[in-house]
C-alpha cells in the first residue's frame, strides 16, 4: 500500500487564494493607520512648536519688561520673526515647521497658528486644537 504524504495542488491553491484575499482586505486598513499616525505626529509637532514659542515669548518679556510679544510672527524652523517684539529663538524637540505663521495675544500666549508646514502637512491651531491637512488639501485653500 502506497502512502501519499503532502498537499495536493488544489489545496495549495486554496491556501494561496485565502492569503491573497486577507492581504487585499488588510492593506488599505494598514495604509490608513499609517496616514493617521503621520497626521497625529504633525499635530504633536505643532503643539511642541507652539509651546516652545510661548516659552520663548515669556522668557523674552521677563528679561526685558519693555518688550511685548503680540501680533503675527512668521515661523522659519527655530526662529519666529515677530512684527511686535522682534525675533524669538526657539528650542524645539521634534520636527519643526518650514513655514507658517503664529499669532500671539497681548499676554504672550499663542492664540492661533496658520499653515505650519510640517513634513507634507499643513497644521493650523485655533487656540485650543491643532488640525493637520495634507499638502494637496492645503494648496486648494480648503
Amino acid at each position: 500500500m502506497k502512502s501519499n504524504k503532502g498537499f495536493t495542488l488544489i489545496e495549495l491553491l486554496a491556501v494561496i487564494v485565502i492569503l491573497a484575499v486577507i492581504a487585499l482586505i488588510a492593506t488599505p486598513i494598514i495604509l490608513n493607520l499609517i496616514e493617521k499616525a503621520r497626521l497625529g505626529a504633525a499635530e504633536s509637532s505643532a503643539y511642541a512648536y507652539i509651546e516652545a514659542a510661548e516659552k520663548a515669548a515669556v522668557v523674552k518679556m521677563m528679561s526685558d519688561t519693555t518688550t511685548k510679544i503680540s501680533g503675527d510672527c512668521t515661523a522659519t524652523k527655530t526662529t519666529l520673526s515677530c512684527t511686535t517684539g522682534g525675533d524669538l529663538t526657539l528650542d524645539v524637540k521634534g520636527e519643526m515647521p518650514e513655514s507658517g505663521s503664529i499669532t500671539f495675544g497681548a499676554n504672550g500666549s499663542v492664540t492661533a497658528a496658520k499653515d505650519l508646514k510640517i513634513g507634507s502637512y499643513y497644521v493650523g491651531f485655533d487656540g485650543s486644537k491643532a488640525t493637520a491637512k495634507t499638502t494637496a488639501t492645503a494648496a486648494d485653500g480648503s
